[in-house]
């Protein structure tokens, strides 16, 4: 049986936090994520990206550096974050928070109810460095991005996918989640050789 709480559990968490507040502060999703603090470090700041907040100025650009921050660590295999103060008390306000919010909670729901531990040695070292190291190189082309609104939101999309199997230990998941990458990429390299006469 899994007591770890789910999604929803630690979302309404935030959400109390928020309310209490009126901010919402990577301190707070650092405190909310307690001892499995990797998979959501990754999971919940990359879903601000999916959300309507993606096309606040240099969010997807804060999202990016943060998770190369938390992925780094787990590729040194860290057992324990660190992050500097400045990022810990970044701050979206209460309004902008509740916003996102009620876009990502019905998104909880649903991922409470299709991922949950299965395959959970995939997840585990060495499984979980290489999945942080592909959050980073996701994360270096988040910067750029921004260059054409809304588009970061492909990128927030595979690594909340890929946080998400973390937070949930779902190595069913990050096999999906790893071949979609896969696809998406043959599929670009197709489309750019094509472009270029190859």
């Amino acid at each position: 049986m899994n007591d770890q709480p789910t999604i929803s559990d630690l979302l309404e968490q935030i959400s109390s936090r928020v309310e209490q507040d009126q901010s919402l502060s990577i301190g707070t999703i650092e405190a909310v994520a307690g001892r499995r603090i990797a998979g959501p470090m990754l999971f919940f700041p990359a879903m601000l990206v999916v959300s309507p907040l993606s096309l606040v100025p240099t969010l997807p650009t804060f999202v990016a550096v943060l998770t190369i921050l938390v992925a780094g660590q787990i590729v040194l295999g860290r057992k324990t974050i660190w992050l500097p103060q400045k990022i810990r008390s970044a701050k979206l306000s209460g309004e902008r928070a509740a916003k996102a919010l009620g876009f990502i909670k019905p998104a909880g729901r649903l991922l409470d109810r299709i991922s949950r531990p299965r395959l959970t040695m995939l997840t585990a070292d060495p499984g979980q460095r290489l999945v942080a190291l592909i959050c980073i190189l996701v994360a270096l082309t988040m910067p750029p991005m921004e260059l054409v609104p809304g588009a970061s939101t492909t990128a927030g999309s595979v690594l909340a996918a890929l946080g998400l199997s973390l937070t949930t230990r779902d190595g069913a998941l990050l096999l999906l989640a790893l071949g979609v990458m896969a696809a998406g990429a043959g599929m670009l390299a197709y489309l750019v050789t094509k472009w270029l006469g190859m």
